[in-house]
């Protein structure tokens, strides 16, 4: 990528100061900048990625080892939460060396994201969960 000072000369220094601004900053261990997402992640979904922020928070997740043991359908039950949200939970995993099909509990039996999704729905108010807000 980049460096700052070829951002700076030819874009502008406000530019480059929005290029490493936090874009996820759960905790020490999950947060990341505009550039460590690109660089590292592989995804530049900024919004998606802040959406995903108030849900770790919410749901109590600081750490790479909370998302890993979390269940996706508490994730999915969260307002707000989408198809590119749960595509940054699954690039932060993928860099920490998870395996994303692994936490999806994937057996080979593969439905869509939103038959996933509307099962971990109906599934949730079955049980009387309510969705996170």
């Amino acid at each position: 990528m980049l460096k700052r000072t070829t951002i700076e000369k030819c874009i502008g220094k406000t530019f480059a100061d929005k290029v490493d601004d936090l874009v996820l900053n759960v905790s020490s261990e999950l947060s990341f900048t505009r550039r460590e997402m690109v660089e590292d992640l592989g995804c530049a979904n900024f919004i998606a990625a802040a959406r995903l922020e108030k849900i770790l928070k919410k749901l109590k997740i600081h750490t790479v080892k909370q998302l890993w043991d979390a269940n996706p359908i508490d994730l999915l039950r969260a307002r707000g939460i989408g198809e590119a949200s749960m595509y940054v939970a699954m690039c932060i995993l993928d860099t920490r060396k998870y395996s994303v099909e692994e936490w999806w509990g994937w057996g080979g039996n593969l439905v869509k994201f939103s038959t996933f999704k509307h099962h971990a729905a109906r599934r949730a108010s079955k049980r009387g969960k309510q969705e996170v807000a």
